[in-house]
């Protein structure tokens, strides 16, 4: 059964919901977390779709370019030399928002989930790094990172180092190191110049192949096979086509392994569309941090706490039983198609098994009254014919046997 709530519903309101939402977390062994933007805001990196986000900012930043937010971060812009700049100048101050930014009560909260050995692993859209410091090989960056910028060209790949920053916040990027110095030699052996490659940052677009793209789909699949029991989607508006095939995956695999205890959980201050309606078990419309907070109260309220977890367990219990009770009608319903299949056929057999007579004998005979139709115009009549065998199975034996007696005779 789905539940939905506010985190600002009244206390009397959603305080069962968090306790219960509380121990099933408490009880999660293998938690998969998967994180947008949202989770971000609280530490002063605005998200991108809100009406005080980051496509907005850009409209602001450059009013005469002609460029929606989205296509900012998509691969074709690079095509334009105007968008060019205004991206390069964009992602030097997200990389100045980025610097000044903390870590949120959200991000402290998975880094305790891994500390206390419940997280699996944790997925995410972000691109601000404030999960890498802790959670290092039990983080997945879906859209790569700003602490790092590669090459064009040959791949070559850097830190995001404030000489960088400030080139990019000119709209120009800085050539490749590595480019710039293999032109230098061949300059050198009087070889011909070769075109070199620009550094930018190390961030998956739109349009554009993850380089990782293999690993990252490579642990997808492990993380399935280890049965997870618990998934937690936070600060994401679910739009990226790729991502939401992977939730689903993971959300079947949640269910199909921990039928009565595992938990979908979606916390966002929008809430989704209708098409997650079987997929979610929770739905926490709110801010993450908020949610989280709640959370932690309940773990320190051990009377709550166990409250929630006696209902829990009659939930199971319920859950269980009803079940059983349908295991029990499948059976019984089961039993009974199988007794009339077979009062059936033993019927089917009684009505066309009859015992087989000798023509010869004169016992054998029997008069049958065959009555013509009323079309023809002749009287009735009834003639004395001998009583032929019944049709078997075996058509063709059937009429050679008659056709030889008849010759026969």
């Amino acid at each position: 059964m789905k539940v939905r709530f506010s985190t600002s519903d009244p206390p009397e309101v959603i305080d069962p919901h968090v306790a219960d939402l509380a121990a099933c977390l408490a009880r999660s062994k293998k938690t998969v977390v998967i994180t947008g933007a949202g989770i971000s805001c609280n530490s002063g990196i605005p998200d991108f779709r809100s009406s005080d986000g980051l496509y907005n900012l850009v409209k602001e930043k450059h009013p005469n370019v002609v460029l929606k937010g989205m296509e900012l971060f998509d691969a074709m812009l690079f095509k334009d030399e105007q968008q060019t700049r205004c991206f390069y100048t964009f992602m030097a101050e997200l990389k100045t928002l980025i610097g000044q930014a903390q870590p949120t009560a959200t991000h402290n909260f998975i880094n305790a989930m891994k500390d206390k050995g419940q997280l699996l692993r944790c997925y995410t859209q972000n691109i601000d790094c404030l999960e890498a410091e802790s959670l290092d090989q039990h983080l997945v960056q879906l859209h790569g990172s700003m602490d790092k910028v590669h090459c064009t060209l040959c791949s070559a790949s850097y830190d995001f180092s404030a000489v960088y920053q400030d080139q990019f916040r000119l709209g120009e990027p800085p050539l490749c190191p590595k480019c710039e110095t293999n032109e230098n030699e061949r300059q050198r052996l009087g070889k011909r110049s070769l075109a070199m490659g620009t550094l930018r940052p190390a961030v998956v677009l739109y349009n554009e192949e993850h380089p990782n793209g293999d690993t990252i789909g490579l642990a997808q699949a492990t993380d399935i096979k280890k049965r997870p029991d618990c998934l937690i989607v936070m600060g994401t508006s679910l739009k990226i086509l790729a991502l939401k095939k992977f939730i689903k995956q993971m959300a079947k695999a949640v269910h199909a392994n921990h039928p009565r205890t595992g938990r979908v959980i979606f916390i966002n201050k929008t809430k989704p569309t209708k098409e997650w309606d079987a997929v979610f078990d929770y739905e926490v419309m709110g801010d993450a941090d908020t949610w989280v907070t709640l959370t932690e109260e309940k773990w320190l309220d051990t009377k709550a706490l166990a409250a929630a977890k006696v209902r829990l367990r009659e939930t199971i219990k319920r859950q269980e039983e009803e079940e059983e009770d349908k295991e029990n009608m499948m059976d019984t319903t089961t039993k009974r198609r199988r007794k009339r299949a077979v009062n059936d056929t033993t019927a089917m057999k009684a009505t066309t098994t009859t015992p087989r007579t000798s023509l010869s004998s004169s016992s054998s005979k029997t008069t049958i009254t065959i009555k013509k139709s009323a079309i023809t115009k002749s009287s009735s009549a009834s003639a004395a014919i001998k009583k032929q065998p019944l049709m078997e199975t075996n058509l063709d034996g059937w009429i050679g046997r008659t056709r030889k007696r008849g010759k026969t005779a």
